[in-house]
């Protein structure tokens, strides 16, 4: 045979191979999914989605609805469930209001995998991340009242029916931020959970500002010193509070005198709120206990400089300053 026929044999076979794949191709068997097989994936997708697994109520899962989307074996699955908090996501380490959530998730599930799930609208259960979007006023303020009213300061010790609303300001941006202040009062002095410390029974006035964005509480600022957020006093940070100075002093008492080397202050010590009712000015605390009374006066300002009057049953008295370096001053007669 001569190399020209050869020639135009090979090019005869070349020419007919992507004609023989497109034919297998178009004749190759395609997978079916069922509308039903489709509820199953998007059901078992939702339950180990971030926002239900952290806290889904199993049996609150419900089917709403199921919509054909114009692509091959496609479905829209609309799915509804309740959370045990507020939120989205992994909120391991977040403080949640503790109120149950209803929320509804849709998932599209195309040829067997899911390829988008968006829950309220608001998040992203693929990515785990918010998307943008407007929240309203009424639900800013809501949501602002439901965190504060969550954590630790106020359900240490809040009282029940004292937290208001006193301005909402709305600044423009996207998505827009809402910043809420409320006042609040607690039973007693202090910031977040103070277990364990020996506290004035003192009813004392509070004010957060909390700022809420995109369906989500931002920041929370109590008081412009306390961080409700990282639990830490930033505003303070470097300033002498009266507990230490009150442990300062104490220290100082048992080192230099006798007569108060057992002084040891105990939770069964009391303590009372001396301030005159109209007073705003200035504080005064008594510790009182095992024979002691331990008096601390102090102006109500920045870096202040507290007084000290101490009494025993014993007749030993003694009288002295702590200013903002720790520095203890005597000024007994």
């Amino acid at each position: 045979m001569s190399k020209t026929v050869n020639m135009i044999i090979a090019l005869a076979l070349v020419s007919l191979f992507p004609a023989l794949t497109l034919y297998a191709g178009l004749n190759a068997p395609t997978v079916e999914f069922s509308e039903e097989q489709a509820i199953i994936i998007a059901t078992d997708y939702l339950k180990g989605s971030p926002t239900f697994s952290f806290d889904g109520i199993e049996d609150t899962i419900e089917l709403i609805g199921v919509d054909t989307i114009r692509m091959p074996n496609t479905w829209s699955v609309t799915l509804g469930f309740e959370s045990r908090h507020a939120g989205y996501g992994d909120r391991t380490d977040q403080i949640l209001a503790q109120v149950i959530t209803e929320h509804t998730m849709v998932i599209m599930v195309s040829n067997g995998e899911v390829i988008h799930a968006v829950t309220d609208d608001v998040f992203d259960e693929l990515t785990e991340t918010l998307q943008p979007v407007d929240t309203s006023l009424e639900e800013a303020e809501q949501l602002a009242l439901d965190w504060l009213m969550a954590a630790p300061t106020f359900s240490f010790d809040g009282i029940e029916g004292s937290m208001n609303i006193i301005d909402t300001a709305i600044a423009e941006s996207y998505p827009v931020q809402y910043f809420v202040t409320i006042s609040f009062s607690c039973a007693q002095p202090g910031y977040g959970d103070r277990t364990g410390e020996i506290l004035a029974q003192v009813i004392t006035d509070h004010t957060a500002r909390v700022v809420v964005s995109s369906g989500e509480v931002r920041s929370a600022v109590i008081d412009d010193t306390w961080d409700e957020f990282t639990q830490v006093d930033e505003a303070n940070d470097g300033i002498l509070s009266m507990e230490e100075a009150f442990d300062i002093v104490i220290t100082y008492l048992r080192e230099e005198y006798t007569e108060a080397e057992s002084l040891e202050l105990t939770p069964d010590w009391s303590i009372a709120n001396l301030t005159p009712e109209n007073l705003v000015g200035a504080s005064t605390i008594e510790y009182s206990g095992d024979g002691w009374t331990i008096t601390i006066s102090y102006p109500v300002v920045w870096k202040p400089t507290y007084s000290f009057e101490v009494e025993h049953t014993s007749g030993f008295t003694w009288s002295g300053t702590v200013d903002q370096s720790g520095t203890v001053t005597e000024t007994t007669q």
